[in-house]
């Protein structure tokens, strides 16, 4: 069992199997005392092995699973202590097995704690009610006692020493674990995690001699290795040529996810490292290139006008001009095709500026006049659905958008999709591209409306969204029943975007124009009775969209949070659009909004009408399991925000990052977090600052609540 999996689901299994061989050992009445003791300190090695990566929740909603899973850790230990006189006492020849097994129990302690607040997140009077208990070690362990056993830990395994470090938050933990990396890397070089341990965030100042080590590393994630760009790591060549290996490990399909922070090391791209990693993995993926030749033309200008140039300009066009000319053959007119009928559809928006103080028919007339003169060519595709190719257009779909003094507006498109992945579809430009044919058989057709802003910067909102993907990544590694939808943006040009419109939805501001007296009052309009099934799944629909929005609503710090940039789409799902004011800015620069995240009372209406109600208890269950779920990312998903610090994106302050990583208590035990999100769910329900804003927003912009 040196090799374990990482899926939480086979923990019942690894145990069962160690639990076995304790009961074997404890009934093994005619072993010698070295059989036995070998025996004991292969079934503890065992046992440890399941600690050799960061800790992991229970995996998906079945509380029957996570009971067997608490029970069955309880019973391991409880075993241990039943065999622990073997191995105990050393002989001449054996040496004691007593700290190995103490820090198995330690593990195993803080396993069965954690998963306890996993199956019950609301603590001890849940525990009572269920009459549930424990067992396991809710004190924690003195800092003494962990760099202790901590030799034990680095003895038996460096990558168990490291992972120390997740579990328990101890300084001096950390600090005795580095200098065990400092002095011995050669024995983590398989394990990432490690690299963090030793480079921390910044270039350290003892490390020179040991970067050599970086050329036989293994590699980090993407979005860490992209880190390593940053100046705080001094451009040393070792560094960058390990964050180099580490991006070219991870495939095109991966990297493609990190379009806006890999154009942003290009501000720091010394060496020209980014620009040849550019380059060479736009050699096997057109869609890659599209996208980052888009992005760099978004961030070449400060302001949405194009007169306040970057002081990256200079970089990017250089960049640009070499990946464009890069381009051959097929490669070269799919991207002149592709770049000619976007360029012509975004155009629209520009000639509809004349007629902004129009009527609306007339406004539309000229948009419908300027769809009927686009040609859809051949594997043309919409920036925002890289995965589809554009087959047509409704000609009478376009619709403008209310603004003072820009012009956006709205047309459907007719998508055709791939069933399998994004490398099939590259394939499929390409044989369209040779004899203008494709097979059916493989794809399926989809209406897709998009608005085009021109004059309006959307790269905030697109790292709003990436964020809100990277979150439903996690959800889904471990199973949690959450729902948020994180519709597609992409920035193409300063203060120009596509923006895809949520599909079978409709703004709460709109259900307010409607006469419709509430949301409750919706849903039984649209549903029926709260008796019916319909009703029901729909409420259920909108427990799980409302906790994962919430969660992230108040780490991302959403605000402007009124009715017309909340939407409800028809299986009866929350959400939310328009993130124009996250991080550390607000309208106005004044907060209004100082509830954590939205929840009024018309939202706790739908979920049973009070805070004693079922869903409602089950709507702050979802929301501590998704606080948890994420706590442990705080470091990538910080990640995905440094490297976008100097783009000039106005939600940005020097506190930001700091801000943002204390918003996730990383010095608080599971227990803590999990009590500090429920009473964020109730700071925000009774506070008042959100129905003040409902109300300012309907006295300046006319928009209902």
């Amino acid at each position: 069992m040196k090799h374990t999996t990482s899926q939480p689901l086979a923990r019942e299994v690894h145990f069962h199997v160690v639990l076995l061989g304790l009961r074997i050992l404890r009934h093994s009445t005619s072993l010698d005392t070295g059989a036995s003791w070998r025996l004991k300190d292969q079934i503890l090695s065992a046992g440890l092995v399941w600690f050799y990566r960061p800790p992991r929740w229970s995996y998906g909603g079945n509380k029957i699973q996570m009971r067997a899973e608490v029970k069955l850790l309880a019973d391991v230990a409880a075993a241990l202590q039943t065999v622990a006189a073997v191995g105990t006492k050393p002989t001449p020849s054996l040496v004691s097995l007593q700290s190995k097994q103490d820090l198995l129990l330690l593990l195993l302690g803080n396993e069965q704690t954690r998963l306890t607040v996993w199956l019950l997140p609301f603590g001890a009077d849940q525990e009572r009610k269920h009459h549930f208990l424990s067992g396991g070690h809710d004190t924690a362990p003195t800092e003494a006692a962990l760099s202790a056993l901590l030799r034990t830990a680095w003895a038996e395994s460096p990558a168990l020493a490291v992972q120390l470090t997740t579990r328990f938050q101890s300084p001096r933990l950390a600090s005795d674990v580095r200098w065990q990396v400092l002095n011995s890397p050669e024995k983590v070089l398989d394990e990432p995690d490690a690299l963090h341990v030793l480079l921390g965030t910044s270039m350290p100042t003892d490390v020179s001699s040991l970067l050599k080590y970086l050329l036989f590393w293994a590699p980090v994630n993407p979005i860490t290795a992209v880190t390593y760009f940053l100046p705080a790591y001094g451009n040393h060549p070792f560094i960058i040529q390990y964050a180099m290996r580490a991006l070219e490990g991870h495939s095109v399909d991966v990297t493609f996810f990190y379009v806006p922070q890999i154009v942003q090391t290009l501000r720091y791209d010394v060496l020209g490292y980014v620009k040849r990693y550019i380059i060479e993995t736009a050699k096997f993926s057109q869609l890659f290139a599209h996208q980052i030749i888009w992005n760099m033309k978004a961030n070449a200008f400060k302001d949405e006008d194009s007169q306040v140039p970057d002081p990256v300009k200079p970089t990017l066009d250089m960049v640009m001009e070499a990946l464009i000319n890069s381009f051959s053959g097929a490669d070269k007119l799919f991207y002149e095709r592709e770049f000619t009928f976007f360029n012509e559809v975004t155009d629209i928006s520009g000639k509809l500026r004349p007629f902004i103080m129009r009527p609306k028919p007339e406004k539309k007339q000229k948009i419908e006049e300027e769809l009927r003169k686009i040609q859809v060519e051949v594997g043309v595709y919409l920036p925002s659905n890289p995965d589809g190719v554009v087959v047509g257009i409704d000609r009478k779909s376009g619709k403008p958008l209310q603004s003072h003094a820009k012009a956006p507006y709205m047309a459907t498109f007719r998508i055709r999709k791939e069933k399998g992945d994004m490398e099939a579809f590259e394939n499929e430009v390409s044989e369209v591209s040779q004899n203008g044919t494709i097979s059916k058989e493989t794809t399926y057709e989809v209406w897709q409306s998009a608005i085009f802003k021109v004059g309006d910067d959307c790269r905030q909102d697109v790292l709003a969204l990436q964020m809100i993907a990277a979150f439903r990544g996690i959800f889904n590694s471990v199973g949690l029943d959450v729902y948020v939808f994180p519709y597609r943006v992409t920035a193409t040009a300063p203060g120009c975007g596509v923006i895809d419109v949520l599909p079978n939805s409709i703004s709460r501001d709109m259900l307010g124009r409607e006469a419709v007296n509430g949301l409750y009052d919706y849903f039984i309009s649209k549903y029926g009775g709260e008796d019916s099934l319909r009703f029901q799944e729909a409420r259920g629909n909108f427990v799980k969209s409302m906790a994962a929005y919430s969660v992230i609503s108040y780490l991302l710090q959403f605000k402007d949070r009124h009715n017309g940039n909340i939407m409800i789409d028809d299986a009866g799902h929350i959400l939310h659009i328009d993130f124009g004011f996250c991080f550390d800015i607000a309208p106005g620069g004044v907060k209004f909004e100082r509830a954590p995240f939205k929840l009024t009372a018309e939202m706790v209406a739908v979920m049973g009408g009070s805070t004693s109600a079922q869903p409602y208890h089950w709507f702050e269950e979802l929301c501590v399991k998704s606080f948890l779920a994420v706590r442990p990312y705080v470091e990538a998903l910080s990640h995905l925000v440094i490297v976008m610090l100097d783009s000039g994106l106005p939600c940005f302050k020097p506190q930001t990052i700091q801000h943002f990583k204390e918003r996730f208590v990383p010095q608080k035990t599971e227990r803590e977090a999990a009590d500090f999100m429920r009473g964020l769910v109730d700071k925000s329900y009774r506070s008042y600052s959100t129905k003040g804003y409902d109300q300012f927003q309907l006295l300046t912009n006319g928009i209902p609540y």
